[in-house]
């Protein structure tokens, strides 16, 4: 009995955690779109590290950047949630493990990034220092595994239709792949600096897997949702059978009483006919039989 209460209650702690992905999601994809349009430029001027610093020095850089890093969180809130799903298969479980893991190593990254503005001046003369090298570092290789690793959720996902569809896949992967290749390459050329904007696909992405996620959880018009509906019909499943054990128990008592009606009665008509046989009729109470 425990071992069933305790499985009914991670049951309802995983469909609440999995009705968090929707929410997580649109909201994700609309804060990574906010980012990316406040995000400052730099000046076009100087070596990688003196734009760096234009762009550190930047008024938009703090609101910017927050906005960003509540981004890479929602992100991780959404795929944890998508993880306590109950109907993924074993191997987009383990994609989805995998996925979140960056995401979460994005957000940790992205904390650092939003920072590193305190430290602006140390870049000053354009030459490297501790806080270029971070961001070198956070760039080429969290943001664009954060990038590579979204866009194969999407493909996997919209492939197997478990996480978006067809139509989601071509802004994920998009999205994901411009995002990771200027990420890649910022620190060392300007070349591939407007890919940031197709990057911004991977908005769209999250909105419309996150406005599905929330259809296929939340109840509908009618007050069931797919789940409710399946959880409902196996309880009355559950009750009918219930009913159906009780009325063949009940079957089963009314036969055995039948049949021991049936018995008391031949016992009583040998036990009458022996008594008449040998003229002790009076020997038969009438109650007896």
């Amino acid at each position: 009995m425990n071992t069933m209460i305790e499985a009914r209650s991670d049951a309802v702690r995983s469909r609440g955690l999995s009705r968090l992905a929707g929410p997580s999601l649109v909201l994700g994809g609309v804060a990574f779109f906010a980012g990316g349009v406040t995000h400052p430029s730099d000046g076009g001027e100087g070596n990688k590290v003196q734009q760096l610093h234009d762009m550190l020095v930047d008024s938009s850089w703090y609101p910017s950047h927050a906005v960003l890093l509540a981004t890479m969180a929602l992100f991780a809130t959404g795929i944890l949630a998508l993880r306590h799903r109950r109907d993924l298969n074993p191997g987009m479980e383990r994609l989805l493990k995998f996925v979140f893991v960056v995401a979460c190593i994005a957000t940790v990254a992205m904390a650092g990034h939003l920072f590193a503005a305190l430290d602006a001046e140390s870049l000053t003369d354009g030459k490297q220092s501790l806080v270029s090298r971070v961001q070198t570092v956070n760039e080429t290789v969290v943001d664009a595994a954060w990038g590579l690793a979204v866009a194969t959720l999407a493909v996997v996902g919209g492939l197997t239709r478990s996480i978006g569809n067809r139509i989601t896949v071509a802004f994920g992967l998009v999205g994901g792949l411009a995002f990771a290749l200027a990420s890649a390459t910022i620190p060392y050329t300007d070349t591939f600096d407007p890919l940031f904007k197709v990057g911004s696909l991977l908005s769209i992405w999250a909105i419309l897997v996150g406005v599905t996620e929330i259809r296929h959880t939340n109840p509908r018009r009618d007050g069931d949702s797919d789940e409710t509906r399946h959880d409902s019909a196996r309880a009355r499943t559950g009750r009918l059978r219930r009913v159906a054990d009780s009325r063949r128990a009940d079957d089963n008592g009314w036969r055995i009483f039948v049949r021991s009606c049936d018995v008391h009665r031949r016992d009583c008509a040998d036990r009458t006919r022996g008594a008449h046989s040998v003229g002790q009729q009076g020997h038969v109470l009438p109650g007896e039989c």
